[in-house]
């Protein structure tokens, strides 16, 4: 269920995409530092839009450096991090544990479980780190999972709870936006929810596999629009102060490339 909030990149100006990629570099070198090189392998650009945003709230020190790395040994590349850049990480390790984890469980895939026990020992450090955060996102996972077997199909009741954990993921500490900062990133999990239920629609019926839109009948395109309008509106109360157009980019186009390149192809659904 991640995976959907990135830039649209064909809309970026040059200097938008070095800062974007430069986000995302930095991030990976977190990755890379904290949890080893194999946690690179769960790198996810939703993230790189948590630093963005959460960057953008802080006046919290940036370091702007140049180097090679793994991926990109003969040329230098430009990457910032700061102490948002370090939180990210970890719950980009955290989210990745548990995405494995109930990968095993739904489809008994011995790959999965493997790779839940290559990060046992980083999600252990994790929650060491975050007790109480770790918990209420075990809690709204156990949750959702919970939602998902019963069958449930009105959708609101799973979306809500992701937005719930949306909005965990994205407090970094507590201050006097958090609560602006939480009712954001819950709008922003509830679309997300209910975008990857639009986009999965037709092959979950295929498959049988649990889907909440399975009995509705709404206009998958009008319901999101609401839900996207409701985030839009959240995020006005948050006084962003750098990278403004870069994350605007995200919330107003990158959020819908997903979706509109599914429609796009003959086995998308249509509604």
């Amino acid at each position: 269920m991640f995976g959907y909030v990135v830039a649209n990149v064909n809309k970026l100006t040059a200097g938008e995409k070095q800062r974007y990629l430069a986000c995302y570099c930095g991030l990976c070198r977190a990755l890379g530092n904290r949890h080893g090189a194999l946690s690179r392998i769960t790198l996810t650009y939703d993230m790189a839009f948590l630093v963005l945003l959460l960057s953008s709230l802080s006046a919290a020190e940036t370091a702007e450096k140049t180097g090679r790395c793994i991926m990109h040994p003969l040329k230098p590349r430009m990457y910032w991090m700061n102490e948002m850049t370090d939180y990210a990480a970890d719950m980009n390790v955290l989210l990745a544990y548990y995405k494995f984890l109930d990968d095993w469980t739904d489809d008994k895939r011995l790959l999965s479980l493997w790779e839940a026990g290559l990060f046992k020992r980083e999600y252990s450090k994790i929650v060491a780190r975050y007790p109480e955060k770790c918990a209420v996102i075990h809690a709204c996972l156990k949750e959702l999972s919970g939602i998902e077997r019963s069958g449930e199909l009105n959708p609101d009741i799973p979306a809500n709870c992701f937005g719930r954990l949306m909005g965990e993921i994205f407090i970094f500490r507590k201050d006097g936006y958090t609560e602006s900062i939480r009712a954001f990133a819950a709008a922003l999990g509830k679309f997300i929810y209910i975008m990857d239920a639009c986009i999965d629609l037709k092959a979950d019926i295929k498959k049988e596999r649990y889907n909440p839109l399975v009995a509705s009948s709404d206009d998958c395109g009008t319901v999101l629009n609401l839900l996207m309008g409701d985030c839009t509106e959240k995020y006005k109360h948050l006084p962003v102060a750098r990278d403004k157009q870069l994350i605007e980019n995200i919330l107003y186009s990158g959020v819908w490339t997903r979706y509109e390149a599914a429609r796009k192809t003959p086995e998308a659904h249509h509604r």
